[in-house]
């Protein structure tokens, strides 16, 4: 098993991604893959879902959530992984963050509606749309108001109007690093290449250290678009400091560029502790 691929990091239509979780496991199962993951941002069902669904024992699964932060005023995400699905204080903890997440699109819609007579807040509030297109509810809006004629096109709209999730007052990272070590998990932070910006190879590694103290168990050091450096440095920081090492590609199906397992990462390639006897 230890020769097969791991992707830790999927996303399925319980977010913003575009394939179920049987369609997930079937994808997974084609491309040889032995290990995975679904992160839905802030939403536990998807990775409940497909819990259920692996009735042959074909992968190892990892239950797995992807949680918003906020540290010194920028968004950063974090990875559970091993939670008990069924602790209900950390189920609530999730649904909260949920709320917040779709808070930024709420504003951005109160915003809009004063000079696009054709939207408003409550009518948006009671929008329905088909999960199975990817993305989220008001890039979907936008389209079916004739604003957008495609759901990338939406993605402007949050600068035009000056929002971005660092206005979200989301837990800090300490806080969503308790809930999930409260609920039995490992908490990863998620691509750090791409959230870090800084061009120094040392104020990088600084950073990351400084994000580890404050709760995390390990980085999720292999990513589509990390650089050379950035995974030698994160790989270096685990091994120096025992930390556990993951691989994902935040994989949206359609809704995006990417394929399950793209980065074709051996299972033996990561640690990951304890977390799969969580399982």
């Amino acid at each position: 098993m230890n020769h097969k691929i791991a992707d830790l990091h999927i996303h399925s239509i319980f977010s913003d991604g575009t394939m179920s979780p049987e369609e997930i496991i079937a994808k997974a199962v084609e491309k040889g893959l032995g290990l995975i993951a679904i992160t839905d941002h802030n939403v536990l069902e998807g990775s409940r879902e497909i819990q259920k669904l692996n009735n042959k024992k074909e992968l190892l699964l990892i239950s797995g959530v992807e949680l918003d932060a906020l540290d010194r005023g920028k968004n950063l995400h974090i990875l559970g992984y091993g939670m008990d699905l069924n602790n209900e204080r950390f189920r609530e903890f999730t649904k909260k963050n949920r709320l917040l997440f779709e808070s930024l699109d709420e504003r951005l819609i109160e915003r809009m509606q004063r000079e696009y007579n054709n939207i408003s807040l409550e009518e948006y509030l009671n929008y329905n749309y088909d999960r199975k297109n990817g993305g989220w509810k008001a890039l979907h809006y936008f389209v079916e108001k004739g604003i957008t004629s495609s759901l990338t096109a939406g993605f402007a709209f949050y600068s035009k109007y000056e929002l971005s999730f660092d206005c979200i007052e989301f837990p800090s990272v300490s806080m969503v690093c308790n809930h999930i070590h409260s609920a039995g998990g490992k908490a990863i932070l998620a691509h750090p290449g791409r959230v870090i910006n800084v061009t120094e190879r040392n104020d990088f590694k600084r950073e990351i250290t400084r994000l580890i103290n404050l709760g995390i168990d390990g980085i999720e050091c292999y990513y589509p678009t990390h650089s050379h450096e950035v995974t030698e440095d994160c790989l270096s920081i685990c091994k120096e400091l025992g930390l556990l090492i993951t691989a994902g590609s935040d994989c949206h199906g359609n809704f995006g560029k990417i394929e399950i397992g793209e980065m074709e990462i051996p299972i033996s390639w990561l640690n990951l502790g304890d977390i799969l006897s969580h399982n």
